[in-house]
C-alpha cells in the first residue's frame, strides 16, 4: 500500500495545485462579472478576496510537495512541482493582498478597519509564508544546499562462486617398465613416443654340459 501512494503522490500534487489555480482564475471571472454589473470597486475586491484562495488547499499544496520531495526516492518532477506551486501560491498571494487593501478601504468605520485588516492579514501571512516556504525549497536545491534523496539502490545478486577448475589427472606415461620388458627399440625416442618395441627373446643359459 505504502508503494501505491508513492506512485499516485505526484499526481494528486498536481491535481490540487490545478484546483488552487482554478480557483485563483474563476475569482477573478467573478470580480471581472461584479465590476461590469457595476459594483463598487472595494466591494466586489473585498467579496472576492475572502474566498480567492482556501488556506486548507495551500497548506495540503505544502505538504504534498514536500512528500513529492523528501521522501524517497523523490517523484521524477518534484523540482518542477515545487516551482509550478510556488508560482500559483505567489500569484494568489499577491492577489489576495490586492482584494485585501481594497477591502479595508470599502470599510464603513473604525472597528470594522481593525477587525478586517487583522483577519486578512493572519489569512496573508499564512499564505505567503506558504509560498515563501516553497521558494525556500527551489533555492536550496538549485544552491546545492538541499538534495534530493536518490532512488533506493536495487539489490546486488549473490556473486557466483567462482568456477573450481578441475584438475585432470595427469596422462599416464605411454609405456610402462612392465610394459618394455621383452621388447627392444632402435631408439629412445621410438620408445617414449609410444611405438611399438620388438619383442627380444631372451637366450637361454648355455648348458655347461654341452659346452664342454
Amino acid at each position: 500500500m505504502v508503494e501505491n501512494l508513492k506512485r499516485i503522490r505526484e499526481p494528486i500534487t498536481w491535481a490540487v495545485i490545478a484546483i488552487v489555480a482554478a480557483n485563483i482564475v474563476l475569482g477573478m471571472v467573478r470580480l471581472v462579472l461584479q465590476l461590469v454589473a457595476d459594483v463598487p470597486v472595494p466591494i466586489a475586491f473585498a467579496e472576492i478576496g475572502a474566498s480567492l484562495m482556501n488556506v486548507s488547499l495551500v497548506l495540503a499544496v505544502v505538504v504534498l510537495v514536500c512528500i513529492c520531495f523528501f521522501i524517497a526516492p523523490a517523484t521524477r518532477h518534484a523540482l518542477l512541482v515545487t516551482k509550478v506551486a510556488a508560482w500559483v501560491l505567489t500569484i494568489g498571494v499577491a492577489l489576495t493582498a490586492v482584494c485585501w487593501g481594497m477591502g479595508i478601504a470599502a470599510s464603513a468605520n473604525t472597528l470594522a478597519v481593525v477587525f478586517e485588516f487583522l483577519g486578512g492579514f493572519l489569512d496573508l501571512l499564512i499564505k505567503a509564508l506558504a509560498a515563501g516556504s516553497l521558494w525556500v525549497l527551489v533555492r536550496g536545491v538549485n544552491a546545492g544546499r538541499i538534495d534530493t534523496p536518490s532512488p533506493a539502490l536495487p539489490e546486488l545478486a549473490p556473486a557466483k562462486p567462482a568456477d573450481v577448475e578441475v584438475t585432470k589427472p595427469e596422462a599416464a606415461t605411454t609405456w610402462q617398465r612392465g610394459e618394455a620388458v621383452g621388447a627392444v627399440w632402435r631408439t629412445a625416442d621410438e620408445a617414449a613416443a609410444g611405438a611399438p618395441g620388438a619383442m627380444r627373446i631372451p637366450r637361454e643359459p648355455a648348458d655347461p654340459e654341452t659346452e664342454g
